[in-house]
């Protein structure tokens, strides 16, 4: 009971110290004047690379559109980064705008894993190859984007661009970096 009440203590007074933390640094954030955000980088979407052409299936219609409509946005990968992170480094009043951008992000990567995907289920293999290699590109850390690249490297012997594709998970700023890296450990040529 003795060691029971002292683990509790400690760990009450370590969610007190970490708590006090958290907000000590969003009062700080909340106060950050507007910052110049020229160092993001935005991502352009080579529409000349991605087979967007006429088709009678609606739902390749359908993400084709809202790929080229996405083209027209400003798009930032802003994943892994905290709106606490974002308002220290950028200021308070940036934070909507970024929000916008990163979600914009999320709408990409998403409906390139779906579009992809869609592709490679009606028989398109080499047609969702760059799709998924521009997702890849962006910094995507949709699971199955690496897998189902990974898969077509595999099946058609591309032993190094298998290897650039471990490799790529490197530079992600995501909690699925590591689950992604493992799967990406299975394949083998």
């Amino acid at each position: 009971v003795v060691w029971y009440a002292y683990e509790r203590a400690k760990s009450i007074k370590k969610a007190r110290i970490s708590s006090e933390k958290f907000w000590a640094k969003e009062a700080e954030a909340n106060s950050t004047r507007k910052k110049s955000m020229a160092d993001l980088t935005l991502i352009t979407i080579p529409l000349d690379r991605l087979p967007i052409t006429s088709t009678d299936d609606e739902k390749l219609g359908e993400y084709q559109d809202f790929i080229t409509f996405l083209s027209e946005k400003d798009i930032i990968n802003l994943t892994g980064i905290s709106n606490t992170d974002l308002k220290l480094e950028y200021g308070v009043a940036n934070l909507p705008l970024l929000t916008h951008y990163d979600q914009c992000y999320t709408h990409l990567v998403r409906t390139l894993q779906a579009f992809a995907q869609l592709l490679y289920d009606n028989g398109y293999e080499a047609e969702c190859v760059p799709v998924l290699e521009f997702a890849v590109e962006t910094g995507s850390d949709i699971s199955t984007t690496y897998k189902l690249l990974a898969q077509l490297y595999v099946k058609n012997g591309e032993k190094e661009k298998l290897m650039l594709l471990k490799s790529k998970t490197e530079s992600l700023n995501s909690a699925m970096k590591k689950p992604i890296d493992r799967m990406l450990q299975e394949f083998d040529l």
